[in-house]
């Protein structure tokens, strides 16, 4: 045997025991073990509350009455003996073109001007010393006054809610000048008709003003109640997934469960549950977007 053959005898060896070595490692049994990944999560069981439905307006308010005062005749102001603010009865002189003149002379109440209603001087359109003169034969008014033991708000509302609105409906005002404070009111009147340019109707509001918080000229914000419902069924509104077909996920036996949901009104982050869960229900509300259906879960103490 030449030193050629004991070369090629060697390398067929070493190539022999190189595969059985392979296919000896390959059909080792081996066990390899796989952490199972736990998703940490939040939970809340749903709870039943009260919910409603809101259309969002703004709206300008306006005294119940509002009425301009005009003296009888012409003539320059001689007492003034009011001021804007200032409370007044139906009766009472605002002012006179006489000084001091008494209630028993005969030009008494020509001379005088009397406020026609009860209510608050809300703007003095004269002054001390000027000429009330007629304007095209109609003499100009000197005050406005405010009947203001209640107060309305007149809010435009889309045409598509039209059918939505009725007279008695409830309504929440809120007011930059007392911004921690609802003041609540109902819907009076509703233009029969519909503005063809804005596409839009109008609604006015009555709202109980004691203590004349509430001014005439101020801007509000106007939350009318389309739907209200007080034992619902509610969870937090992010807990919700899907476009058309909702569904959320729920803890059962530490793994995630996809449940389908009939969802109904949302107020801000709540929304109501019509169909699919039960007060016991365990429900996902932090973790919902990572899990999947069949993974393994940790309940976290929020």
């Amino acid at each position: 045997m030449n030193r050629k053959q004991i070369f090629w005898i060697i390398g067929v060896l070493i190539m022999a025991f190189v595969i059985y070595r392979l296919v000896a490692w390959m059909t080792i049994p081996r066990k390899v073990e796989e952490k199972e990944r736990v998703i940490s999560v939040v939970v809340a069981t749903p709870k039943s509350g009260e919910i409603s439905e809101k259309l969002t307006l703004t709206g300008d308010i306006k005294g119940e009455t509002e009425v301009m005062v005009r003296p009888k005749t012409m003539g320059r102001v001689e007492e003034i003996y009011v001021k804007e603010g200032d409370e007044v009865a139906k009766g009472d002189k605002l002012l006179s073109y006489v000084a001091g003149i008494s209630p028993d002379d005969e030009l008494y109440e020509d001379m005088v001007t009397f406020a026609p209603v009860s209510g608050v001087v809300g703007m003095q359109l004269i002054k001390l010393g000027e000429q009330v003169t007629s304007q095209m034969g109609v003499v100009p008014p000197v005050f406005t006054i405010y009947k203001i033991d209640n107060v309305k708000v007149l809010a435009d509302v889309s045409e598509k809610y039209y059918s939505a609105l009725y007279r008695g409906m409830r309504a929440e005002i809120r007011l930059d000048a007392y911004p921690d404070r609802v003041f609540i009111g109902k819907v009076i009147n509703i233009r029969p008709v519909v503005d063809p340019l804005s596409r839009t109707t109008q609604v006015e509001i009555l709202v109980a003003n004691p203590g004349y918080q509430v001014k005439p000229g101020m801007f509000c914000k106007v939350d009318l109640i389309l739907k209200k419902k007080t034992t619902a069924l509610l969870i937090p509104a992010d807990a919700v997934l899907g476009d058309t077909e909702k569904y959320v996920f729920v803890v059962e036996a530490g793994k995630a469960v996809k449940k389908p949901v009939k969802t109904g009104i949302q107020e801000n982050n709540t929304i109501e549950i019509i169909a699919g869960l039960s007060s016991s229900d365990q429900v996902i509300v932090v973790g919902q977007r990572v899990v999947e259906e069949g993974s393994k879960v940790k309940v976290e103490v929020e």
